[in-house]
């Protein structure tokens, strides 16, 4: 990787914000459903009429009806199917109506093909990806490789992260229908393969080029950035309906009313075509849907409690997505101290946290920065062994570091800072952590801490806590890179983020080079780490040792500087009727990021 660390360019909330105006700036926050102000017909391709798909016959009689709790009925209109739009709401139609070019298991910490048969990288990190022949859009039109390079290089000319990758006008093209190549700009030649891939691999295919054939002409023909802007307007303000959209996947919508959507199996879909079942959604909704016992399934939702017993759990998969402690730098104890880092992060029973607000969720065991959903498939196992595991509340131990940096109890058995002041801490939060946040609290009050805790409003995910900094901790989502299944990914993103990382903000808990015990041995002597060549090596390493090396040496640091104590509390639970259905609770089929969909296309569904 280039040595200048710019961080990744996203069409941001606050540009989009710009871009659609006063209008969008009400629509982004749940208010509106306008635009830019401009009528929705003048909008390019907004003049869409109804696609005629080739519906299963009968298939209310012919076929199972299995009934999700999900509530992704588009009758209403609340689902635009526009990535780009603002007001893109996908809840599970992005991972049940689309394809991907392929799917991370982070189990098997590999690829599995979806619409990619196989690809090969060769010189300059080259690309060329064979497509199988036989998807095809639900209209009965083929799928081909000009549409995985019209989503692509919507992506770049959308500035969604990939442009700093791929030149949109000359980086990705259609060889032939079945053929895609794709070329990394000259900076990038040498990246590493496994960073490479995973920049595109899980490509999902909610673009046609059919449908945004327009767009992509006229961000060719912009001249300027004024220009393209304009073109961008334009994209976030197309809106095409649920019987307008072309749609990839296995499922797609044959019916919307005020009652329920129908999902129906593709009958241009290579395994779904054969799937005797359907999906009624917003029937049965939420809680009470599976309460009632009548839904079949529900996501993300661990906390239920008196669900009927034919209700059972598979395995939990990670969507990138984790909750964690985060560490400010007002407070100079914190700042200057790994040691009241590690204190704190002791101090709190992690573990007792993720089962009272997310029971069955795996916690963190190494804090090394990487999701350890696939850690292990970067991070030697001796490092990992001898990673200090935070998790587990361990108050002797904290009371023993913050004494080593000079602190003490009072009488009342608080803790006093070096300077014999009462230490306080700044906590706040944003109002979707309260019930975890106010665990931490506690933990911390019961070990002797003055803490002032409050909870914010959090209209987004993006709470005004995360923008400002102005705390000396604060939990809050931890997002490394989802669908970017590297080391690499989630690392840079916590020393570089914008909106948090160590050396693009006042968050600058430690510099470049940092000192920490001998990698692997938590009572060596002290070794100096440099994180951005570690990154550089690690970016371009060319071999698995490498990849390794540089990666348990980052994750090390990051473990001893960073004890972020990490959670998963919107890891992908599911609650499924494995008494009425044949589910197989068992397989990592469930284990990556495409959810009951890829389980499904894998298994199939049938009543016992």
């Amino acid at each position: 990787m280039p040595a200048d660390h710019q961080s990744k360019e996203y069409l941001s909330r606050r540009k989009m914000l710009a871009l659609t105006g006063a209008t969008g700036a009400a629509t982004l926050a749940g208010c509106s459903g306008g635009g830019n102000g401009e009528d929705p017909d003048n909008v390019t391709g907004n003049n869409l009429e109804e696609i005629e798909a080739d519906v299963p016959e009968n298939y209310e009689d012919e076929m199972n009806e299995v009934l999700p709790a999900s509530n992704a009925n588009p009758y209403n209109g609340e689902y635009i199917f526009n990535e780009y739009h603002q007001l893109w709401n996908s809840g599970d139609i992005q991972e049940s109506c689309f394809e991907y070019l392929a799917i991370y298991n982070t189990d098997m910490g590999e690829y599995v093909p979806r619409v990619a048969e196989d690809w090969t990288v060769g010189e300059d990190n080259l690309v060329e990806v064979q497509l199988s022949e036989d998807y095809g859009w639900h209209d009965g039109s083929d799928i081909t490789a000009e549409d995985f390079a019209a989503r692509i290089r919507m992506d770049c000319y959308m500035q969604m992260g990939l442009e700093q990758y791929i030149d949109p006008d000359e980086g990705v093209r259609a060889v032939d229908d079945y053929t895609l190549e794709i070329e990394p700009r000259d900076d990038y030649a040498n990246l590493e393969q496994g960073l490479w891939e995973a920049q595109w691999a899980e490509t999902l295919l909610s673009v046609s080029a059919e449908q945004y054939g327009d767009f992509l002409e006229q961000f060719e023909e912009a001249s300027s950035e004024e220009e393209q802007q304009t073109v961008q307007e334009e994209v976030i303000g197309f809106e095409p309906e649920w019987n307008q959209v072309k749609f990839s996947g296995p499922l797609f919508y044959a019916e919307a009313n005020e009652q329920y959507g129908d999902r129906v199996p593709n009958q241009n879909h290579p395994i779904a075509k054969d799937w005797d079942f359907y999906q009624r959604c917003g029937y049965y909704t939420g809680e009470a849907g599976m309460q009632s016992g009548d839904a079949d399934w529900i996501h993300n939702d661990p906390t239920l409690e008196g669900l009927p017993d034919k209700y059972d759990s598979p395995p939990v998969s990670y969507s990138g997505q984790s909750l964690a402690i985060i560490f400010g730098a007002e407070d100079e104890y914190i700042r200057d101290n790994p040691e009241v880092r590690k204190a704190i992060a002791y101090a709190v029973d992690m573990e007792n946290v993720t089962e009272v607000t997310a029971p069955g969720t795996p916690v963190d065991e190494y804090s090394g920065g990487i999701d350890s959903g696939y850690i292990e498939n970067f991070v030697s196992e001796d490092v990992l062994d001898a990673m200090p595991n935070y998790a587990p509340q361990d108050t002797d131990r904290a009371a023993e570091l913050l004494e080593e940096v000079g602190f003490s109890r009072n009488g009342d058995d608080m803790w006093e800072t070096p300077d014999g002041d009462t230490w306080t801490l700044n906590f706040p939060v944003g109002d979707w952590f309260e019930d975890h946040s106010e665990m931490v609290y506690n933990n911390l009050a019961e070990f002797g801490i003055d803490v002032d805790w409050y909870v914010e409003e959090m209209p987004t995910w993006q709470s005004d806590t995360q923008n400002d900094l102005a705390y000396d901790l604060t939990i809050h989502l931890n997002y490394g890179m989802a669908r970017e299944y590297h080391a690499h990914s989630d690392l840079y993103e916590e020393m570089y983020s914008t909106t948090r990382g160590i050396y693009e903000t006042d968050r600058d808990l430690f510099g470049e080079e940092v000192e920490v015990p001998e990698v692997g041995n938590p009572e060596g002597d002290t070794v100096t780490i440099n994180i951005p060549e570690e990154l550089d090596a690690l970016s371009t390493a060319d071999s698995d040792e490498e990849v390794q090396e540089h990666a348990s040496n980052l994750a090390w640091a990051h473990n001893q500087l960073l004890p972020g104590a990490m959670v998963f509390p919107w890891s992908e639970h599911y609650w499924v009727n494995a008494d009425e259905w044949n589910f197989d609770l068992e397989t990592n089929d469930w284990l990556t990021s495409n959810r009951i969909t890829h389980y499904l296309l894998q298994n199939g569904l049938s009543p016992e």
